[in-house]
């Protein structure tokens, strides 16, 4: 044994009855087991706790006497030979030590190494080799938060297993990113774009959350948005959400006072009134500008408003840029149900030229759902056309994990050594072939279900391996969630089912504002799936953990049960309308109408009010500037009209007809506004009310390169 390992630990033995000799630290106030011996040599040796043992006999030398322990050999581990038939082995205890607080897992691992050499095997448990003994205290040595670390059972055994953020197997995906990012930092490209894909639960997510705090610290500016299926009727929505909240932040924090001063005072010097078009995007500009949105002016007649507003945005991220010196980031998640403008706008961002400030640097970057939907590739066609793109592109692909990180992962949670997790880890590998969401909800329902718990009287998690290994699973996570809402109460589900209907986030005010609205306990009831894991509550709203939760529970409803819920709730906001005021109410209310569809209409007197509150929402659409959405407003508003809806409701009609024809002629689209003119042409009853489709026909004979026909035609007219 070395000087300095004798100094530590005194083993007192006695081999003439059944007396355990104790162990006595001097130091005990710094006593640090790692810190005293020699270093771990990865040859094998580990000279302190070799020593520490060594009458003991615990050596990896194959050519050892017949008196010493057979530690390892081709049928593992072997029980300890006696010196002669009169020694007796005594066991020695290590309880002096965990006494002494040295941490239990280093505790074990001697015990562990004690009972080898008494012969005591603890089957999957036993050590077979002195490396497997490197391997565990190298662990505790790289990780001693994790491997060092005493867990508090008896909370645990209350709370469940809780499974945190950490990122396992991704190292070479985030350097991917983070070099990226810090060309765009040093200049060596005007802007970069990269976009993580794979198929769902692979943690895209995560990986983007991982990147976006490297870039926090490295103090670059964070803009973080998400697309949603289901709300997918208000303008710009991922888009103005990332803008508005990064001004929310601003207002919020009185330390950044300074900030938002400086960052107001260039948007007015750089943007000026134009900066209005912008506010009613984002509310909280509206708010740090000092603009009332009730009193902002919209021009309405400007062909070339989505253009306008694509400008505007690239002038913002400008002045952000330039403003506070450092790289604007742009993290859009769920791009498989990105809208059309949006995408422009992005692309207008990477455009050459787009950021005219020499000084203004952009890194975006982007998720999606691979081989989600049918339009991606046509979707994401001008955004990564290099012929027009000045930006670097940089793909990133997501895989499900291997056996081994799945290994790692499995250990860190439990902070249990792989090699003690190895046979649960494999388990669950081959039940849900890697899929990181699938891993973390399995365990979490192992630990839920009994099958997975944590231990009072070993101080550590433990399992059923057997019963896992029965245990059935449906094949992919989306029915694993199926099954699992299903668990639950009847109410809790229903609540799960009206909460999905409106996206994969809500507010919590939102929800109250419906659960009086519908006469239903809800918040109660959302309450209990978020103490299941189902959803998250934070920043007042209630968030799904993961979108394939929200799909879960929105397709337990069958199609007919989903339009008939959809057309009720819009119906109950539609009350609401009139009164609040708020926009936010319209276009829910609109967009869960237009879910429904005409055929979810029961009452005659139902169209007209749907008609008309897509009218409304498709008014306020082009005040945004979004013509694409507010087209499909308009046009939804006729599809709820009734048959004899030019004679019942005359100027609803017209109203609808002429307005979805101008969203129409600056979207390019001429076939649609041919057949909305001839609709007007047919049925208007003076000549008065059919100037305006003639007119936007001879401004679409302009724009497709007549110009003769629409001077023949404007002479016609006049």
């Amino acid at each position: 044994m070395t000087e300095r390992a004798s100094e530590q630990i005194q083993i007192v033995e006695t081999t003439n009855g059944c007396e355990t000799g104790a162990e006595e630290l001097s130091n005990e106030e710094d006593f640090n087991p790692f810190l005293q011996g020699e270093a771990i040599h990865h040859d094998g040796e580990l000279s302190m706790y070799q020593n520490m043992l060594s009458d003991y006999n615990l050596s990896d030398d194959d050519s050892r006497s017949s008196h010493d322990m057979a530690f390892q050999g081709d049928d593992g581990p072997r029980k300890r030979r006696t010196r002669n038939e009169n020694y007796n082995m005594c066991s020695v205890s290590v309880e002096p030590l965990k006494e002494k607080g040295v941490p239990r897992s280093l505790c074990d691992l001697i015990a562990n190494m004690l009972d080898c050499a008494n012969g005591t095997l603890r089957k999957d448990e036993t050590y077979n080799d002195l490396s497997e003994v490197r391997d565990d205290l190298q662990l505790m040595l790289d990780k001693p938060s994790i491997y060092l670390h005493d867990q508090d059972m008896e909370r645990l055994s209350t709370i469940g297993l809780q499974i945190g953020d950490t990122l396992f197997g991704r190292n070479a995906e985030l350097s991917t990113i983070k070099e990226a990012y810090r060309r765009s930092v040093s200049g060596d490209s005007d802007s970069e774009l990269v976009t993580i894909y794979g198929h769902s639960g692979t943690g895209k997510s995560l990986l983007a959350f991982e990147f976006g705090k490297y870039l926090l610290s490295d103090g670059g500016i964070l803009l973080t948005g998400k697309f949603d299926q289901r709300q997918q009727g208000k303008p710009f929505s991922a888009l103005a959400s990332a803008f508005n909240q990064y001004c929310g932040i601003l207002l919020q924090n009185c330390e950044l006072a300074p900030s938002k001063q400086k960052l107001a005072h260039q948007i007015n010097h750089v943007l000026g009134r134009e900066a209005h078009h912008l506010a009613k995007l984002m509310p909280n500009l509206a708010r740090m500008l000092g603009l009332k949105l009730n009193y902002i002016v919209h021009d309405e007649g400007c062909n070339n408003a989505q253009k306008r507003l694509q400008y505007l945005l690239c002038r913002f991220v400008e002045v952000i840029s330039s403003t506070f010196a450092a790289t604007v980031t742009l993290c859009l998640d769920d791009l498989q149900w990105a809208d059309s403008a949006s995408i422009a706008a992005v692309n207008q961002l990477l455009l050459t030229g787009g950021l005219a400030s020499p000084n203004a640097k952009f890194f975006f970057l982007g998720c999606y759902r691979d081989g989600e939907t049918d339009n991606r590739d046509s979707l994401w066609k001008t955004l990564c056309n290099n012929d027009l793109v000045s930006a670097r592109s940089t793909d990133v692909k997501l895989d499900c994990m291997d056996e081994e990180i799945l290994t790692a992962m499995v250990s860190e949670t439990l902070c249990l050594s792989p090699r003690l997790t190895r046979s649960l880890s494999s388990i669950i590998y081959h039940k849900t072939k890697g899929n990181p969401l699938f891993v973390s909800r399995l365990m979490i329902s192992l630990s839920k279900e009994g099958l997975l718990r944590p231990s009072l009287s070993m101080r550590r998690w433990e399992w059923d391996k057997e019963k896992i290994q029965c245990q059935k699973l449906p094949d992919d996570v989306a029915m694993f969630f199926t099954k699992s809402i299903e668990a639950l109460s009847e109410d809790v589900k229903a609540s799960l089912c009206v909460l999905s209907c409106f996206g994969s986030s809500t507010k919590t005010a939102f929800m109250k504002t419906l659960e009086r609205l519908l006469h239903k306990n809800l918040l109660n009831n959302l309450d209990i799936a978020v103490e299941e894991g189902l959803l998250d509550k934070k920043d007042g709203r209630y968030h799904f953990s993961h979108d394939r939760i929200q799909e879960a529970a929105y397709n337990m409803m069958n199609f007919l049960d989903q339009g008939r819920f959809h057309f009720s709730y819009g119906m109950a906001l539609a009350s609401l309308v009139a009164g609040e005021g708020d926009d936010s109410i319209l276009l829910t209310a609109a967009n869960q109408l237009n879910l429904a569809g005409p055929e979810a209409v029961q009452e005659k007197k139902q169209n007209v009010i749907v008609a008309n509150l897509n009218l409304q929402a498709g008014k306020k659409a082009m005040e945004m500037s979004d013509f694409v959405l507010a087209y499909s407003y308009f046009d939804n508003g006729i599809s709820f009209l009734r048959k004899k809806h030019w004679e019942e409701h005359y100027k609803l009609s017209l109203e609808l007809f002429d307005l979805a024809a101008k969203c129409a002629l600056t979207n390019g689209d001429i076939v649609s506004l041919n057949l909305l003119s001839e609709q007007v042409i047919a049925y208007a009853r003076s000549y008065e009310d059919k100037l305006n489709v003639l007119y936007l026909f001879t401004c679409a004979l302009g724009c497709s390169s007549r110009l003769p026909d629409s001077i023949e035609k404007s002479i016609e007219i006049l």
